[in-house]
Protein backbone atom coordinates (compact mmCIF):
# COMPACT_ATOMS: atom_id res chain seq x y z
CA UNK A 1 0.00 0.00 0.00
CA UNK A 2 1.03 3.30 -0.95
CA UNK A 3 2.06 6.26 1.35
CA UNK A 4 -0.46 9.32 1.43
CA UNK A 5 0.78 12.51 -0.73
CA UNK A 6 0.86 15.71 0.71
CA UNK A 7 -2.02 16.44 -0.51
CA UNK A 8 -3.79 13.86 0.49
CA UNK A 9 -2.84 13.93 3.64
CA UNK A 10 -4.34 17.90 3.55
CA UNK A 11 -7.47 16.77 2.31
CA UNK A 12 -7.88 14.27 4.72
CA UNK A 13 -7.33 16.53 7.78
CA UNK A 14 -9.52 19.71 5.69
CA UNK A 15 -11.91 17.40 5.62
CA UNK A 16 -11.88 15.85 9.75
CA UNK A 17 -11.71 19.98 9.98
CA UNK A 18 -14.61 20.76 8.26
CA UNK A 19 -16.66 17.75 9.96
CA UNK A 20 -15.73 19.16 13.44
CA UNK A 21 -16.52 22.83 12.57
CA UNK A 22 -20.06 20.99 11.10
CA UNK A 23 -20.51 19.03 14.33
CA UNK A 24 -19.96 21.87 16.79
CA UNK A 25 -22.24 24.54 14.73
CA UNK A 26 -25.07 21.99 15.13
CA UNK A 27 -24.31 21.39 18.56
CA UNK A 28 -24.18 25.07 19.25
CA UNK A 29 -28.31 25.86 18.06
CA UNK A 30 -29.68 22.96 20.31
CA UNK A 31 -31.96 24.68 22.54
CA UNK A 32 -31.65 24.85 26.38
CA UNK A 33 -33.05 21.93 28.13
CA UNK A 34 -33.07 19.65 24.73
CA UNK A 35 -30.45 16.98 23.66
CA UNK A 36 -28.88 15.47 20.52
CA UNK A 37 -27.66 11.70 20.69
CA UNK A 38 -24.55 11.46 19.15
CA UNK A 39 -25.96 9.42 16.14
CA UNK A 40 -28.54 12.15 15.73
CA UNK A 41 -26.10 14.50 15.05
CA UNK A 42 -23.96 12.43 12.30
CA UNK A 43 -27.81 11.68 10.93
CA UNK A 44 -28.03 15.44 10.70
CA UNK A 45 -24.75 15.52 8.75
CA UNK A 46 -25.87 13.06 6.59
CA UNK A 47 -22.90 10.65 7.42
CA UNK A 48 -24.25 6.89 8.26
CA UNK A 49 -22.79 5.59 11.18
CA UNK A 50 -20.89 8.68 11.99
CA UNK A 51 -21.85 8.42 15.98
CA UNK A 52 -18.53 7.43 17.06
CA UNK A 53 -16.78 10.11 14.57
CA UNK A 54 -19.04 12.82 16.54
CA UNK A 55 -17.69 11.39 19.74
CA UNK A 56 -14.19 11.72 18.44
CA UNK A 57 -15.13 15.69 17.80
CA UNK A 58 -16.92 16.62 20.95
CA UNK A 59 -13.88 14.73 22.72
CA UNK A 60 -11.49 17.21 20.43
CA UNK A 61 -13.88 20.21 21.79
CA UNK A 62 -11.46 23.50 22.73
CA UNK A 63 -14.49 26.29 21.90
CA UNK A 64 -16.19 26.99 25.37
CA UNK A 65 -19.26 28.31 23.32
CA UNK A 66 -20.62 24.76 22.37
CA UNK A 67 -22.60 23.07 24.60
CA UNK A 68 -21.57 19.67 24.72
CA UNK A 69 -23.18 18.67 27.26
CA UNK A 70 -26.30 18.50 25.44
CA UNK A 71 -25.16 15.94 23.52
CA UNK A 72 -25.78 12.38 25.43
CA UNK A 73 -25.46 8.51 24.07
CA UNK A 74 -28.49 6.20 22.46
CA UNK A 75 -29.64 5.54 25.12
CA UNK A 76 -30.26 8.97 26.79
CA UNK A 77 -27.27 8.28 29.01
CA UNK A 78 -24.41 10.97 29.65
CA UNK A 79 -21.46 9.21 28.41
CA UNK A 80 -17.97 11.04 28.81
CA UNK A 81 -15.47 7.73 29.37
CA UNK A 82 -12.66 7.86 31.47
CA UNK A 83 -13.90 11.14 33.59
CA UNK A 84 -16.12 10.88 35.99
CA UNK A 85 -15.84 14.32 36.93
CA UNK A 86 -16.64 15.19 33.75
CA UNK A 87 -19.55 12.74 33.20
CA UNK A 88 -21.20 14.51 37.05
CA UNK A 89 -20.28 17.56 35.03
CA UNK A 90 -22.34 16.93 31.97
CA UNK A 91 -25.54 15.61 34.07
CA UNK A 92 -25.28 18.99 36.77
CA UNK A 93 -25.79 20.98 33.55
CA UNK A 94 -28.44 19.14 31.46
CA UNK A 95 -30.11 19.31 35.26
CA UNK A 96 -29.74 22.99 35.68
CA UNK A 97 -31.17 23.52 32.18
CA UNK A 98 -34.31 21.29 33.62
CA UNK A 99 -33.69 17.53 31.86
CA UNK A 100 -34.77 15.32 34.13
CA UNK A 101 -32.89 11.32 34.73
CA UNK A 102 -34.79 8.67 35.94
CA UNK A 103 -33.61 5.56 38.05
CA UNK A 104 -32.00 3.96 35.52
CA UNK A 105 -29.60 7.44 34.83
CA UNK A 106 -31.32 7.53 31.14
CA UNK A 107 -32.82 11.12 30.29
CA UNK A 108 -36.42 10.63 28.30
CA UNK A 109 -35.31 11.53 24.53
CA UNK A 110 -39.27 11.69 23.58
CA UNK A 111 -39.46 14.85 25.81
CA UNK A 112 -35.75 16.08 25.45
CA UNK A 113 -34.74 15.85 22.20
CA UNK A 114 -34.22 18.76 19.36
CA UNK A 115 -35.87 17.97 16.63
CA UNK A 116 -35.58 20.86 14.42
CA UNK A 117 -36.75 21.48 10.55
CA UNK A 118 -34.97 19.93 8.16
CA UNK A 119 -34.44 23.00 6.51
CA UNK A 120 -33.28 25.06 10.24
CA UNK A 121 -30.55 22.11 9.97
CA UNK A 122 -29.70 22.75 6.20
CA UNK A 123 -28.89 26.73 6.99
CA UNK A 124 -26.90 25.70 9.99
CA UNK A 125 -24.96 24.03 7.70
CA UNK A 126 -24.74 25.93 5.07
CA UNK A 127 -24.14 29.26 7.78
CA UNK A 128 -21.24 26.92 8.78
CA UNK A 129 -19.81 26.11 5.49
CA UNK A 130 -19.74 29.93 4.98
CA UNK A 131 -22.44 30.27 2.64
CA UNK A 132 -24.99 33.39 3.44
CA UNK A 133 -28.63 31.49 4.33
CA UNK A 134 -31.73 31.52 2.28
CA UNK A 135 -34.71 33.02 3.65
CA UNK A 136 -37.23 30.28 5.26
CA UNK A 137 -39.76 29.07 3.10
CA UNK A 138 -43.83 30.39 3.32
Amino acid sequence: MGELSEKGLSQIVNQSISFNKLVYALVRHIAEGKVLTYGRVADMLAVPQGARAVGWAMAGLTQPDVPWHRVVNAQGRVSIKGSPEAAAEQRARLEAEGVTFDENDRLDLKQHLWDPHPYEVEQIILQARGHVPDAPPD
